[in-house]
């Protein structure tokens, strides 16, 4: 399909480049280093400012709490079948270092002061993509070529933000495409105290700012996200839930003067159905405005751990950036992969220039010249986000044919895995023949054209991938 020949084609230049530049003082390296980084898993960076809730916001997508490990640039963490961990000197070559879990985060061994470190952690997040959490201090540039796409965090988006966006998006060359970005307003529950009402009005605020023509611009999505709760929610556990229970069962006039402040919530003579201790512990693990939240749930219905557990995770605004995070970077692995790649393959046959270096970037600017994939992510984001807006089962069928539910051919197709070759060539041909006729339709704005001239083209790709019907 349209990703497989991308990769396909990004390894053959690679490969190509590595002989030409085999022993080359600088790019030898550098080219064995992304072919080793093209095989493994996508790499994706969790950056932004201190006390923006990244390393909180790993520990909720991994659903555990690993980080933080202590002072490193780059923490990258990757699955495995035991916890093991690796320090990486700026000079010399990584050592494996004891690892020991707390309630804080892991805690590594020796030599504080390297700048990174990869921990091993059994996770079924990790086995296909590797999360690295960002020091405060990193700039764009040291964040940006290390990873395949990037969580930028953030309060709200500020005009540091945009610079950061902006240094992700060149000018020619792969870089131009801006599809390894999604910024993360990660303050959610600063909107109404953390209320139900409050988070959903900081989601439509995200949503409103992902229709902006600028930040459109410059990354795939805008999602308003609380990382405490979010983490809060995926390890809930009993005691904490029979705690807000108990809260919860007071009456109103009771238990809510203790909740308009952390020192009333925490003070000695406060809320005598739950200790001191439980509550300082729900604070830390909650937040005020998540236990308000969750006080809130338990009150309408939310009965269980479970329960709980599942209504503060959609509330929280997670639920909404896992499924971004699935649709525009795991599932377009392979095109985010070919992208750093060919990102680091450009910059060297411009700047190491060498007899057959031009005939390689000649069929680099040639292979980005038909990258479709990069167009279908763009667009799948556009449709997303409501920045180009289609009839409504128009729409989804369009996401569907761009690879909004998978990058298969059964998945774009939305037939079942048994459908034969004659199925698929069915209905592959009555998709192009329909979305030829919206791309030249009067009825449609000239965006809309535009959009359904990309479906069409996904259409011929599926035609073109030499399933031939029998004859």
């Amino acid at each position: 399909m349209i990703s497989d020949e991308l990769e396909r084609r990004t390894h053959d230049l690679l490969m190509r480049a590595a002989q030409v530049y085999r022993g080359h003082p600088h790019a030898d390296p550098r080219l064995r280093h992304t072919v080793e980084r093209f095989t493994g898993p996508l790499r994706l960076a969790v950056a932004g400012a201190a006390r923006t809730g990244k390393s909180t916001l790993v520990n909720a997508l991994v659903g555990e709490t690993v980080a933080p490990v202590g002072q490193a640039d780059f923490v990258t963490y990757r699955d495995g079948t035991q916890p093991r961990a690796w320090r990486h000197p700026e000079h010399g070559r990584p050592y494996e270092v004891p690892v020991a879990r707390t309630a804080d985060g892991l805690r590594l061994g020796l030599d504080a002061a390297a700048p990174r470190a990869v921990v091993q952690w059994p996770s079924r997040v990790l086995r296909r993509t590797e999360l690295i959490d960002t020091g405060p201090s990193l700039t764009p540039a040291r964040i940006l070529p290390e990873t395949d796409a990037v969580l930028l965090l953030t309060p709200r988006i500020a005009e540091p933000d945009l610079d950061f966006l902006r240094a992700g998006r060149g000018l020619r060359g792969p870089a131009a495409y801006p599809v390894h970005a999604l910024v993360v307003q990660s303050r959610a529950d600063t909107h109404g105290d953390g209320l139900p009402d409050g988070l959903l009005e900081a989601r439509r605020a995200a949503r409103r700012r992902r229709r902006e023509p600028l930040i459109a611009s410059l990354c795939q999505d805008v999602v308003a996200v609380s990382p405490l709760i979010g983490h809060a929610a995926r390890t809930l556990r009993d005691d904490e839930f029979l705690a807000l229970a108990a809260i919860a069962a007071l009456p109103r006039a009771d238990a809510d003067p203790h909740l308009l402040s952390t020192d009333r919530f925490t003070a000695a003579g406060a809320l005598p159905v739950v200790d001191p201790r439980t509550r300082i512990e729900l604070l830390r693990r909650f937040g005020l405005g998540g236990i308000r939240l969750a006080l809130a749930l338990v009150r309408t219905g939310a009965g269980t751990t479970a329960a709980l557990g599942e209504r503060l995770h959609e509330y929280s605004g997670l639920k909404d950036l896992q499924t971004s995070i699935a649709e525009l970077f795991v599932a377009r692995r392979a095109a985010l992969k070919a992208r750093s790649a060919l990102i680091v393959l450009d910059h060297l046959l411009r700047t190491e220039r060498l007899p057959a270096s031009a005939q390689l970037l000649a069929e680099l600017e040639l292979l980005l010249a038909g990258a479709h994939d990069f167009t279908e992510m763009r667009l799948l984001s556009a449709l997303r986000s409501g920045r180009v807006a289609l009839p409504a089962e128009t729409a989804r069928e369009a996401q569907r044919l761009l690879g909004g539910a998978g990058t298969s051919l059964g998945e774009r197709l939305g037939l079942p895995t048994e459908a034969t070759v004659d199925d698929i060539w069915a209905v592959a041909e009555d998709s192009a023949e329909r979305w030829s006729r919206e791309a030249g339709s009067g009825e449609r704005t000239p965006a809309q054209r535009r959009a359904a001239a990309v479906v069409l083209r996904s259409c011929e790709a599926i035609l073109a991938d030499g399933t031939v019907p029998a004859s």
